[in-house]
Parts: C-alpha cells; structure tokens; sequence
C-alpha cells in the first residue's frame, strides 16, 4: 500500500453510496496498470463505461476545481462529491494519444481559461475543498535552486548516452552547453516570469485525441504554482497559431510586450529542456533502453528544442 491508498472493499463501499452505483455487484471493475496509485479501473455496465482511479491529495483538488471549470478540453468527474474522499469517476474517454507537438487550438484555449480562473486567490480559497496550501504566485526559492543545479546533472545524463556513438546526443549536448553560457539570465528570467497554476505532465502522453478534439488528463503531478509558460512551452515554440491564442486569452501576458513574452517563452523552453533529459532520458525509462529507441526519442524532440540555439 502507497500513500495510505485504500483498498478495493472500501473504495466499493465509498462509491455505493452514489444513487447510480448501488447495484454495484452489476458493475464490471477492469484494472488498469497505470501510474503511480494502485487502483485504477474501467468501471463499466452495459454502455455505460467510467474510468474509476484513486487520487492523491493534491490530485483530488485538482479534480474538483475542473468540475468546477467545466471546460469542455479538461475533463472533468461526473460525482465530484466523491472527490472529497479522493475517488474520481468521470466519462471514458476513447482515443489515442497525440504523437506531434501540433496540438488542438480548442485545448490551448481552455487551458488559459483554466490558469485566468485558478490566479484569482479568492477562486482558489472558495473551491479548495482539501484545503491545501498551494497557491503561490512567486518562487520560494525551490525553483531558482532547482535550475541552477539542473545543468550538470542533465550533462551526467547525457555522458550516459556515449555508448551509442549517436549524433543526437551530441545535438543535445550543444543545446546544454550553449545554455550553460547563459544560465544565469536564464534562471532569474524563469523565476521572475508570473506564476500560475501547472499540470506539470504536459506532454503527449497526457492528451487523448478523441473524435478529433484534444483532451488534457492526468493532473496527478499538479502540485502547485510555478512559472506560467513551462507547460505550454514546447507546443508554442513551433507553433504560431497557438502562441497567438495563448498571449491574446492569457491574462498574464495582458499590458506584456511581445519582447517579454518571447523571453520567457525561450527560458520556459530551456527549463522544459533540461525536465526532459533528467525525466525521459533517465536510465529508468525505456526510452534510452536501445540505440535505436534513444535516437528515434531524441531526434523527435531535437526538432522542438533546437530553437533555444537560435537566441
């Protein structure tokens, strides 16, 4: 058990309580192994299909300030009293995940819509059911250290990768040295930009195609604030369209000169950059398993992160 996570008896006593899962001996629970909770299912009966997880603290909130939204990209728990014992139902979604950085105008939109709302404090207090202590608009301090202590260890990882004698690697370490030059900037711009709420996963991964629109899921690494350009980054730099749907519906870029806001785009981007190294090229992940897996990933991204060479 993990989190003091519940068992499957008490999370079927939970829900029963709701009018529509009284009958649950008819209700078909299929595990799905996925993430870091334990219980995880597809709640189906007949041709009614729900996806059931158990939640963590900060992902429950999280939860129940989209019931709150009802963004049609964000999808959202159809029981959100639920959500107060850390149990999410909402609608299975059906699709696949997006494998381009082109993403859907429509969930840029949303998104914006969803940090304008949870930057206003009195939003914030008024639906933060969990009572958790996460708003902030301003660096404590975590972020700068962090940064500044990513360049070598992104460096660490990438030495790692010498054994497959690939090209890519050595893109990637051109892109880091060139930002080493210039950390400093880099890490007081990034700190200083404004702050708004994050899913902190934003990546393909994380978005379902689904009859043609985009839906943003898993807000189970939304912890808390940070600088407001960091998830989004890699899916602007690239993309006009999108930057320009960004900047005109961001309340955070209202008044901001177009010179401010394609700076913190760049750090935004750098610190997206060194995530990825330290996350995705982890020796944990399969993505460096093989030669051909590390250069398929790396050639892949080389094409978003390769702009940072052009400041």
């Amino acid at each position: 058990m993990k989190l003091k996570e519940y068992s499957l008896e008490k999370i079927k006593e939970i829900i029963s309580f709701e009018k529509d899962f009284r009958d649950l001996n008819s209700w078909k629970f299929e595990h799905i192994s996925l993430g870091e909770m334990e219980h995880t299912y597809k709640l189906s009966k007949g041709n009614k299909k729900y996806f059931l997880k158990e939640l963590k603290p900060h992902e429950a909130q999280m939860e129940y300030f989209l019931v709150k939204l009802r963004l049609r990209d964000l999808p959202f728990s159809l029981y959100p009293k639920l959500l107060k014992q850390k149990i999410l139902i909402r609608r299975f979604i059906v699709g696949r995940m997006l494998r381009s950085k082109n993403i859907d105008l429509k969930l840029i939109k949303d998104f914006v819509n969803m940090r304008n709302k949870m930057n206003d404090k009195k939003y914030f207090d008024k639906y933060n059911i969990l009572k958790l202590n996460n708003y902030s608009q301003k660096d404590n301090g975590f972020y700068e250290k962090d940064l500044e202590g990513s360049f070598s260890k992104a460096m660490s990882v990438l030495n790692k990768l010498n054994k497959y004698h690939l090209n890519e690697v050595e893109n990637f370490k051109r892109i880091l040295n060139y930002l080493k030059g210039n950390k400093k900037s880099i890490n007081k711009d990034f700190v200083n930009m404004p702050f708004a709420k994050q899913h902190q996963d934003f990546r393909e991964d994380n978005i379902i195609i689904e009859k043609g629109r985009h839906k943003l899921i898993d807000w189970g690494s939304a912890y808390g604030y940070n600088p407001f350009m960091y998830d989004v980054a890699p899916f602007l730099i690239n993309n006009a369209q999108a930057l320009k749907i960004y900047v005109k519906n961001s309340k955070n870029c209202k008044g901001v000169s177009k010179e401010q806001i394609s700076r913190w785009l760049y750090v935004a981007l750098a610190a997206r950059f060194l995530d990825i190294i330290m996350s995705r090229l982890h020796f944990s992940e399969n993505r460096t398993n093989t030669k051909a897996d590390c250069k398929k990933y790396l050639a892949y991204e080389y094409k978003t992160y390769k702009k940072l060479l052009d400041c």
